[in-house]
């Protein structure tokens, strides 16, 4: 074995000297590095700690003193000054001896006095105090003294700090924001307060502990003005008059708790509550008044409830029964978070919240179910028990956004959550895994504010949800449930590392046998770990033999640039297939486990079939076939074998990818997807159209584009025919996910000119100016197509704009936003993008990329005049997008944005002597905005290098695909995985040409044996 493993080795070894490194392959451009996008960081490279030479330890406070509890008062004033003050006694406890300074957070705030004594005493300590604002620290610093310690009894220190600062207007912290009541918007805005703390702006409300691990109790006072009414954490205990003018409400005791949960509402608002048989108020909704006239709460108001039900009893722990806790629902004007789970207080944009069955589409709907569930869900996952640090954030985030899909399955099942999962999170998340740069769930080196909102990311997110979703086949439903439970109970007021959860989960594992079936030397933690622990994800070769039924499997990492990774990684990896002997796609437990480099599974019958791995797509990984097995799927997918539906949604997104990767041609991958020509389902067709859209944005420009649009045009007839472009009556409450289907298809039919899109979109459009509204669910695609294909431009952008102003349902106004522009009149595309950067009360800053990524990508003509209106104001716009730009130059998002649509060398060589001409004025945008340009330049150099191969198939089409050999016999499935001998590859039988398996590139099979022995 020792010299068969050297020899291996040094074959290697010769195959890596003799053939050339290829080049860096890069297929990441600028459309997907803008922000909100998936490889946003990429663009965004923010100013990390390394950078200014300080480690990020150094941002993280000293444990040398805890908080135990703080008595907050905040006085908020909405009138003329708009400023807040107030005072905190943070009662802490020193942890060790000799301790004689004590180091909290505060940022931006004006220190008006400061005490410290310790608790029980009357005089006061010696000390000075200073702020680092470096890293946000205030240091209070004893004079020649320390703080009493034993081990045995808790002294107790108080600390007092007066504060005082201006409400913010960047949406963190204590902000303001405004809203109309009256429709017309003829009166003065309204001003009200909110907060957003998570996950370091606490420390620009009041100086405290602002990282999640320094939990403690919080008494909260809020005084403001009679006018106004207050809300925070928990219920008002009473309320205390001060003058004529002015109350203090005083709240209940918090649970134990970080401050990034606190959070506080002041506002003249409506709500809707529900008491419980002691007269106390349990839950509610509160917003503004106009929203409540037409009961726009009703739908969070009812579901909301029957989430919380639900959630109550899968954890089994009552979120009532934490002492004072009631639960209130509010709609906040400006949110830039979209969400957030302050314990007792959740606060979301009003359109995250608010509903109109008139106005208010099903894409709308649905996201107000599942950010309900997601924030929710955060009660037990965040709030009950919190992660120890931001590092392993998707403790927090993962499992909220599991049940943001999986709880609002329970409540609300027509939605088909469960179905969307596949393309919305795992699709999206297995993306965002396949680059070298990829942070790991468990991410160590996390300390500044950059880095730490850094990790609020589609990975945390995203492949946090669908590793637990892995988990939970892996264990079985009721096992991994029963887990949680243990999880929350165990470390409920607490802090939570990933072991925890690991150690919960294994401990139920082996009460109930659950991974009994996956060998003994199976452990739950070193599963978990793979995961968690290491970037990336694997992409399965599987070779069959398919005249011994032998499939070898071999495991390397996913790289979306180069195919595979030279990283030497192993995960420990869940298997499970279907086959056409055995099509049985409802089991989802699996049958083997691997976690060598190489294995092999019998498949349990021999003879030509196809053969399907990762049933339900419940496992975090691609899967590639040899090109003959492939074949034989590609038949079946065909023939309509019964092959899941996500199983077509795994298979389109893996060959998108894989040809996007350098793995698979081009031509071959649409051969194998020309099955969507019959295909009428969801998620295979979603999967369908966000691939064939990245390709379109390749071939922008090109000549060939049209070729690709006719090909989308041809496959799409049949499921659009069947969906149809004119909804059925009361079909969004009857067949949601049929018009749910037709809103994703649409917009891209329409922009293709599919026959008979367009067509509908102007008749709705006009019929909707002559005062028929346009179905609800068709408004997206029919108010852009509308405004773009006019005969009356200035009209109807008129028409729909003014709707934009005076509309009282923002699920609605954001549609039209969104529409706005597709306007084909110059002057008034002008007119948005003014309105957009100008101080005013039209357009949010929350809604300021929205609006202007409408602007820019409406037509195909609004790129440059959006360009020349930059130019032309370039300080406006700075201005504009300085309040929601944190960590970073304003100018870099719609620079980037222009960067992006750029089609030609020759435009991309005009603006990049535009920002050389002005680098002084750009400042620190200028390095990302020249790349951006770049990465439009690779996009269209790299397109050149695959039109050849798409043109194969776009005009001359698929190769034919037959078999040879005989049908398949059914032999029994062994019981778990045999671990082949790491070099040693079935025998391939003598058979037909056609019916030969083929082998797997020897490269590849020599570099999973380098990373098995290396690990």
């Amino acid at each position: 074995m020792a010299m068969l493993k050297l020899s291996i080795l040094a074959a290697a070894f010769v195959c890596a000297c003799a053939v050339p490194h290829p080049p860096l392959r890069n297929t990441i451009f600028g459309d997907e590095k803008l922000e909100g996008q998936i490889f946003e960081n990429l663009q965004y490279q923010v100013e990390d700690s390394s950078s200014r030479n300080i480690a990020a330890n150094e941002y993280r406070l000293p444990t040398t003193t805890i908080p135990v509890h703080y008595n907050v008062l905040w006085n908020i004033v909405l009138t003329t000054y708009f400023i807040f003050n107030g005072e905190v006694t943070i009662n802490l406890t020193p942890t060790q001896a000799g301790v004689n300074e004590i180091v909290i957070h505060s940022e931006d705030l004006n220190i008006t006095s400061l005490s410290l004594k310790k608790q029980g005493s009357e005089a006061n300590l010696e000390y000075s105090y200073f702020l680092q604002p470096d890293l946000d620290f205030l240091r209070v610093q004893l004079f020649n003294s320390t703080l009493d310690y034993d081990a045995n009894v808790e002294n107790i220190y108080e600390l007092t700090i007066g504060f005082s600062a201006s409400l913010r207007t960047d949406m963190y912290g204590i902000y303001r924001s405004w809203y109309f009541e009256n429709p017309n918007n003829t009166a003065l805005p309204i001003y009200m307060a909110s907060t957003q703390f998570q996950g370091t702006s606490a420390r620009k409300a009041f100086p405290c502990y602002d990282e999640p691990s320094f939990k403690a109790t919080f008494d909260i006072r809020i005084r403001h003005s009679t006018q106004f009414k207050s809300w925070s954490c928990t219920r008002i205990n009473n309320t205390i008059p001060e003058g004529t003018t002015y109350v203090t409400d005083v709240y209940h005791t918090t649970p134990k708790m970080s401050t990034y949960l606190l959070a506080l509402i002041v506002a003249d608002y409506d709500s809707r509550p529900v008491n419980n048989t002691q007269g106390l108020i349990t839950y509610e909704v509160i917003g503004r008044h106009a929203a409540f006239e037409d009961s726009q709460y009703e739908y969070a108001f009812d579901v909301g409830q029957a989430l919380l039900a639900e959630m109550n009893n899968i954890t089994d722990i009552d979120f009532y029964e934490i002492p004072h806790m009631k639960m209130t629902q509010a709609s906040i004007p400006d949110f830039s978070a979209g969400a957030m789970e302050n314990w007792g207080l959740l606060t979301y944009r009003e359109a995250y919240l608010m509903y109109n069955s008139e106005h208010t589409n099903s894409n709308s709907k649905q996201l107000i179910a599942y950010i309900l569930s997601h924030e929710i869900a955060h009660m037990w996952f965040g709030n009950l028990v919190t992660n120890e640090w931001w590092d392993v954030l998707w403790l927090n985030e993962g499992f909220a956004r599991y049940y943001q899909y999986f709880l609002t399955h329970e409540v609300e099942t027509y939605m088909e959550f469960e179905t969307r999962f596949i393309t919305e999170q795992i699709h999206t998340s297995l993306l965002a895994d396949s680059v070298t740069s990829a942070h790991p769930l468990s991410h160590s080196g996390i300390g500044s504010q950059e880095s730490v909102s850094g990790m609020f990311s589609t990975l945390s997110y995203n492949k946090g949800a669908a590793v637990i979703r892995m988990t939970e086949k892996l264990l079985g439903s009721n096992v991994h449930k029963q887990g949680l439970r243990n999880y929350l109970k165990n470390r409920a007021f607490d802090i939570a590392a990933p072991i925890h959860l690991f150690q919960e989960l294994q401990n139920v594992a082996e009460e109930f046998n659950a991974t009994e079936e996956y060998g003994a030397d199976f452990s739950v933690i070193d599963y978990y770990q793979s995961w968690t622990e290491q970037a990336g994800h694997p992409v399965l070769n599987v070779q069959v033999n398919h005249q011994t039924g032998q499939m070898l499997i071999s495991q390397q990492r996913f790289d979306i640039n180069s195919g595979y990774s030279t990283a030497l990684r192993n995960w420990v990896v869940p298997i499970t297939f279907a086959t056409k002997s055995n099509p049985y796609f409802e089991n989802t437990k699996p049958t083997h486990v691997i976690s060598d480099g190489i294995a092999i599974i019998n498949r349990g019958s021999v003879g030509d079939e196809w053969v399907i791995f990762n049933i339900q797509q419940t496992g975090f990984y691609r899967v590639n076939y040899d090109n003959y097995t492939w074949d034989l799927n590609a038949l079946a997918l065909r023939q309509n074998s019964g092959i899941h539906e996500y199983n077509k949604a795994q298979i389109v997104n893996d060959v998108f990818q894989f040809a996007r990767a350098g793995l698979m041609p081009y031509h071959r991958a649409l051969n194998i997807l020309s099955f969507l020509e019959n295909e009428v389902e969801y998620a295979p067709w979603v999967a369908a159209i966000t691939g064939f859209n990245w390709l379109r944005n390749r071939l922008a420009g090109t000549e060939n584009l049209p070729k690709l649009e006719s090909l989308i045009a041809n496959w799409t007839t049949t499921v659009i025919g069947n969906i149809t472009y004119e909804p059925l009556p009361n079909e969004t409450g009857t067949n949601f996910m049929r018009s749910y289907l037709r809103m994703q298809l649409a917009p891209t039919l329409c922009a293709i000119n599919a026959p008979g899109c367009r067509d509908v979109a102007i008749r709705q459009f006009q019929e909707f100016v002559e005062g028929t509204e346009v179905p609800v669910d068709s408004r997206p695609w029919v108010y852009c197509n509308g405004l773009r294909n006019s005969t009356n431009a200035v009209v109807n952008f008129n028409f729909l704009y003014n709707r934009f102003k005076t509309h009282t349902v923002y699920n609605e106004k954001i549609v039209i936003l969104s529409a706005l522009g597709c306007t084909i009149h110059r002057e008034s595309l002008i007119t948005f993008l003014t309105d957009i950067f100008e101080d005013n009360y039209i357009i949010r800053p929350q809604d300021y990329s929205t609006a202007f990524n409408a602007a820019v990508s409406g037509n195909e003509e609004n790129t440059q005049i959006v360009f020349e209106f930059i130019k032309q104001n370039l300080t406006l716009v700075e201005n504009g997008f300085r309040v929601t730009s944190r960590f970073r130059s304003p100018l870099i998002s719609p620079l980037s944005t222009i960067a992006s649509r750029l089609r030609t060398e020759a435009e991309i060589n005009e603006f990049q002597q535009w920002a050389v001409e002005n680098r002084q004025v750009l400042g620190s945008a200028f390095g990302p905005v020249m790349n951006a340009a770049e990465d439009t330049r690779q996009s269209i150099s790299w397109t050149k290098g695959i039109e050849g191969d798409l043109l194969l198939y776009l005009e001359e089409g698929g190769a034919s695909i037959q078999t040879s050999t005989s049908a398949p016999t059914t032999t029994p499935l062994p019981s778990s995985t045999v671990t082949a001998n790491p070099v040693v590859a079935p025998p391939t039988p003598e058979l037909p040409d056609s019916a030969v398996t083929s082998a797997l590139s020897i490269s590849i099979i020599v570099g999973v044996a380098i990373i098995n022995f290396a690990l």
